[in-house]
Parts: structure tokens; sequence; C-alpha cells
């Protein structure tokens, strides 16, 4: 049996990394598409965190152009083709490829958008089997297909943005753009020093976010008695949480939620002090600050890694620190002890959801809608 050492299976990840096809806009669908958009069509595995994150408040200002969001199981024949500008996010399957590619003389457009590197994604060690071949079945297998429709390529940060890059087409970028947050997440309120609640919400592609974690939290719970927390971990990350030492009652494990379900979770019940860890690596480069979203939604004081991500939208008073269990401890030793931190943290991120609308465009880059004109 050969065993490959770790820089050999890094050499070899590297190899796949680069095979694996990239969505690429054809020149000739540039020819044969556009004009004015009449309506558009959304197709996305819905209700999704992409479509929370980057879609919905951009289709909401499209007032007055019909707007159809199917699911990657619906059909499409009460769809009229006709001036139709389609929005792939993410995953598309067979059925609604064949129908694009039958009336594609029809359509204004066909844009395709991605938030994640996905060949870095399906090449690395942290997300599930199965998670990597729906990837493989509904993002990189279609794309021979889709590039000979694609007259629009969007990504969600310029570093992804670089990893798709061309000569041959151009890479918009599509930045988030969360919805306000709801009102009562601002008058959240820090919970007495007798009990706090301190939450860690993130799938199993953040496998090494959650190993980094474990001790912190370990520690962090040893010595704060009034610490309850929350982390979202099924299989083995939720059995590594279980064997941490903490107490079984102060520390809950939720399996992961559906999105819909997670988004009002998120809204009823808040939290006090909020992780978000960002390690180095292929697949973090390329993120997005989504999480900030997701955070001010329950209006917590949040502790986030200092790197590019989260510098993006970042503000006076909240917590960028290097990723060490010293700055970690002591960052969360602050947030527990002192209740006014907690508030500036917690208003700060509020704050940089302002910035981050700031910061993007309503416009979906490039269409042109027969109503409301040039939106690029």
């Amino acid at each position: 049996m050969i065993t490959l050492g770790r820089s050999s299976m890094q050499s070899l990840r590297d190899i796949v990394y680069g095979l694996i096809p990239r969505p690429q806009p054809s020149a000739t669908s540039l020819d044969s598409m556009g004009g004015t958009a009449k309506r558009l069509l959304i197709l996305s595995r819905y209700p999704n965190p992409s479509a929370s994150y980057y879609l919905d408040e951009r289709t909401k200002a499209l007032a007055n152009i019909p707007i159809v969001v199917k699911g990657l199981d619906d059909r499409l024949d009460d769809v009229d083709a006709e001036g139709l500008f389609v929005i792939i996010c993410r995953y598309i399957k067979e059925p609604q490829l064949r129908w694009l590619e039958d009336r594609r003389d029809r359509l204004a457009g066909v844009a395709y958008f991605v938030d994640d590197d996905i060949p870095a994604v399906v090449t690395g060690d942290e997300a599930s089997w199965p998670y990597k071949f729906r990837l493989l079945n509904f993002a990189v297998r279609p794309l021979p297909r889709l590039n000979r429709l694609l007259t629009h390529l969007w990504a969600s940060t310029e570093a992804l943005a670089g990893t798709l890059a061309n000569a041959g087409h151009t890479v918009e970028i599509l930045a988030p753009m969360p919805a306000w947050p709801a009102r009562k997440s601002a008058e959240i309120t820090g919970r007495t020093a007798a009990s706090l609640k301190m939450v860690y919400h993130a799938t199993g592609i953040h496998r090494h976010e959650h190993e980094f974690l474990m001790p912190i939290v370990s520690s962090a719970m040893r010595k704060h008695g009034n610490l309850h927390f929350e982390v979202f971990a099924d299989g083995n990350l939720a059995r590594r949480w279980k064997r941490q030492d903490i107490e079984p009652g102060r520390m809950t494990i939720t399996p992961q939620l559906p999105w819909s379900s997670y988004l009002a979770r998120t809204t009823d019940h808040g939290a006090d002090i909020a992780l978000a860890p960002l390690l180095a690596g292929r697949t973090n480069d390329s993120r997005a600050d989504t999480k900030r979203i997701d955070i001010s939604r329950m209006g917590a004081a949040a502790i986030f890694s200092r790197c590019t991500t989260f510098a993006r939208c970042a503000v006076a008073g909240e917590f960028h620190i290097a990723n060490t269990m010293e700055e970690w401890l002591m960052a969360i030793d602050q947030l527990v002890e002192d209740g006014d931190r907690r508030i500036i943290a917690r208003n700060a991120t509020l704050q940089s959801i302002e910035k981050m609308r700031q910061s993007a465009t309503l416009a979906f880059p490039g269409i042109r809608f027969d109503e409301l004109g040039d939106m690029a």
C-alpha cells in the first residue's frame, strides 16, 4: 500500500485543483444573446445563504420587473423565455440546463454567480464526501455545456474573481448586500453577568476552525462559570465537541439546520458573544464576510480573526485578533467580564452592516432591463 506524505498529497491536490473546470462566459454566447431583459429567472437551491446574502435585497429593488424563482427540481415549462435574463446561483441540474440550451436564442443573457472557490472545496480536506459529490455533480459537471450559454460571470469577492480570471472574459463582483438588521436585534441588551450565551455557528466545511476553537472554548468555559456555549455540528465534529472538557449542561450541540430554520432561530434567539475564526487557506482566502450578517441578526458581540476577509467592512470597536489561543482567550475574558465592552462590540458590528451595504450596489452587474435602463 502506497502512503503519500503531506507534501506529496498537497502537490496532488494542487494538480487536481488546476484541472477542475471553471465557469467561463463564451464569446459565442455574447454574440448570440444580449439586449434588453424583460424578466428575470433565478435558479437556486432556494432558500439558501447565497441567495439570502447576495440576491434577495437586489431583487426587491426590481419592483417593476417580473421575477421568477425556481428550485433545482422545479420545471420551467411555465416560464416565458422571450427576453428572459437567467441567474444561476452555484448549481444547475440537467433538465434546466437542457431547457436553457433549447431556448438560448430567446434569452437576454445568462449569469453564473459563485461565492466559493469550488475547486478548493472539492480538493480540500474539510468538506464531507457527500458535499463534494454534490458540488461535482451540480456545480462542476454542467460547466462545459453551461459555459457555452454564459454571458456574465459574477463572484462574491475580488480574491475569488482572481481564481476565475481569464484573458477572454470579465469577472464582475457581486458583493454581499444584507438586509437592514431587524430593529429588535439592535435593541437586544446584554444579559446579566450571571448568564451569558456564547456561540459558534459554522458548517462542517469549517472543520479546522472547529478544531481551533475546541481547546479555547474548553478553557474559557472552565474559567467562566456563567457561560453557556452553543455550537452547530454534526457527525464526527459533534462527537469531538462532546469529548471536550465542558459540562454537558452548559453546552448545546445543535445539528445543522436548513437555511430557513436557521434564519428563524437566529432571529428569534440572540446571543451575547459570537466567535468568528477564519484560518488561512485556499478556500477561506476567497470567502466574503457574510458571517457579520448572521452575527448582527443575533445582536451579539463578535470576535473576528484578523484577516483580509473581515477587514473589508471593519469598524472601530470590533475585536479583530490573531489566530492564537492566548489572544482568543483574552478577548473572550474581556467580553465576559465587561458588559459595556460587549455593547460597544455589538453596536460596531451592527454599524458594519451599514458599511457593507454602502460598499455594494443594488444593481446586478451588466443587466439592462427595459423599464429600469442600464443597471451596470
